[in-house]
């Protein structure tokens, strides 16, 4: 597997069927994953996502009629002026919940990341250390998810733009989990990586994407039996992290596939220490065979002084 990974571009196919794979292979560590990180982060999100709802609901019952909006008066700005405190309260809402999906869950991506990276390598897995390594990625996730929500943002108006940008910098997480990069570097490090081949990526990760809302369809219909509302929105919010942890996984292996092909074996330089190590040993010349042939040349002398 390493070695398919690190010595040659691999084609869509393969890089899916290694997907599925390393995800089957390192499932136990990443359901810690889950547990450590993912879950309370799903169940902030539930949180976050029912006060919408709720939200919502007073919205709408303030909502005045079309006929009072049109005659005017006292009510419809006596409504107006209800409302404008639960529309603050839910852009509040709204930007937290954007800030869990751009800050939070980058952490979780970033243990999976380093978890993938020592199967990869043979290593043993430490799932503890890839944990605390990815809480201590936090300023760089930080600086590096601002930017990047920013800027693909501003793109987003004019559509195109964001899209591009939304995949050229995709891989901004692993460059800061396997390079230790952060910022404009990281955002730059992902864009090399897919310069050239941006219609290939956007097809790869369209193709995780869409298993991931497959996995996440099956695991509403999974959750529409259970008879407690609020239990079922948690519950499906966390296993929707399954099929995130997948996607991360296909991500990181195409990361470290175009990372290698880019740079070189030397990138990854203790597989191909181990790989080396391996190989059969060279003969070794001259010592044995000077040895045989100082002690003949010793005899023959004797014999020529005698």
């Amino acid at each position: 597997m390493k070695n398919e990974i690190y010595l040659r571009e691999l084609k869509w196919t393969e890089q899916f069927s290694a997907a599925m794979q390393v995800f089957s292979a390192v499932f136990g560590p990443i359901g810690r994953v889950l547990l450590f990180l993912f879950l309370p982060v799903s169940l902030l999100e539930s949180v976050l996502m029912n006060r919408m709802l709720s939200l919502n609901l007073a919205l709408q019952q303030l909502m005045p009629a079309p006929e009072m909006i049109q005659a005017g008066g006292q009510g419809a700005v006596s409504a107006a002026q209800q409302s404008l405190p639960l529309l603050m309260q839910l852009l509040s809402q709204e930007l937290l919940l954007f800030a869990v999906t751009l800050f939070l869950q980058p952490v979780g991506i970033v243990a999976i990341a380093k978890i993938v990276k020592q199967y990869l390598d043979g290593e043993e897995i430490q799932v503890g250390r890839c944990i605390s390594e990815a809480l201590g990625c936090m300023p760089a996730i930080l600086i590096s998810g601002f930017l990047f929500g920013v800027l693909v943002l501003f793109g987003s108006f004019f559509i195109v733009p964001g899209v591009y940008f939304g995949i050229a910098w995709g891989f901004y997480h692993y460059c800061i989990a396997l390079e230790g990069k952060k910022g404009w570097d990281a955002l730059r490090s992902s864009a090399a990586l897919v310069r050239g081949k941006w219609w290939k990526t956007f097809g790869y990760l369209f193709l995780l994407g869409a298993v991931g809302i497959i996995w996440n369809s099956v695991f509403e219909v999974i959750c529409s039996f259970i008879g407690n509302a609020v239990i079922a929105e948690g519950l499906y919010h966390f296993l929707c992290y399954f099929s995130i942890s997948f996607v991360a996984v296909g991500e990181v292996l195409l990361y470290l596939n175009r990372k290698a092909m880019a740079e070189g074996d030397f990138v990854f330089r203790t597989v191909f220490v181990e790989e080396t190590a391996d190989a059969p040993a060279e003969p070794v010349e001259g010592t044995v065979e000077g040895e045989g042939t100082s002690a003949d040349a010793e005899e023959k002398k004797e014999k020529e002084n005698n």
